[in-house]
């Protein structure tokens, strides 16, 4: 029996209207489930012509359909209609999030979906600012540099280089960034 790779789950917005859709891909390739909103579809999805050209069998109805895709902007034309949507996945959902709530205090840095950690860029003891990379996590082969929401010292990392993380896993504490001339050298045993 062959085993599936984790469900992944993307947030769409159509016409101002969010949508989720989960995707459960076999671990050799293809889809095994589909949902939108919760709700099992049936579909069925092959690339045709390279990375824009595809047939999408949805709920026994075969359509074409192009895609284009600029970042989180995708335009898709469905049996020759456009459409534009915004798809965000989980990483990026979270990742968008974090800049909205910058801080200077302690806080934590956490996995925001399943993966591997691939890449450490500080130590216990630096000092980091705003928008820094703290942590680097590969997720659906993808690499997602997880930032500081705000300036900091790093107090703990958790976790090392090719662990496996869970969603939520706390990966790195942060310490509130020393105030007005306080020498930037680490105090605490590493």
């Amino acid at each position: 029996m062959t085993a599936n790779k984790p469900t992944i789950r993307y947030y769409a917005t159509i016409q101002g209207q969010e949508r989720t859709v989960d995707i459960t891909e076999a671990a050799a390739g293809g889809i095994t489930r589909v949902e939108l909103d919760g709700q099992p579809v049936d579909a069925d999805f092959v690339d045709l012509a390279g990375a824009s050209l595809h047939s999408l069998v949805l709920n026994g109805h075969s359509r074409e359909m192009v895609l284009a895709r600029d970042g989180a902007k995708v335009t898709v034309w469905l049996d020759g209609e456009k459409i534009d949507v915004t798809v965000y996945d989980e990483v990026s959902k979270a990742l968008s999030t974090f800049g909205a709530a910058a801080t200077g205090g302690a806080s934590v840095i956490e996995a925001p979906m399943p993966g591997i950690v691939v890449g450490i860029p500080v130590n216990v003891g630096d000092l980091i600012v705003a928008g820094q990379p703290v942590i680097v996590v590969e997720a659906m082969k993808m690499q997602n540099e997880l930032m500081a929401e705000g300036d900091g010292v790093v107090e703990e990392i958790l976790v090392k280089v090719g662990d496996t993380v869970s969603g939520g896993d706390v990966l790195v504490k942060l310490g509130a960034a020393p105030t007005d001339g306080e020498p930037s050298t680490d105090g605490h045993a590493a």
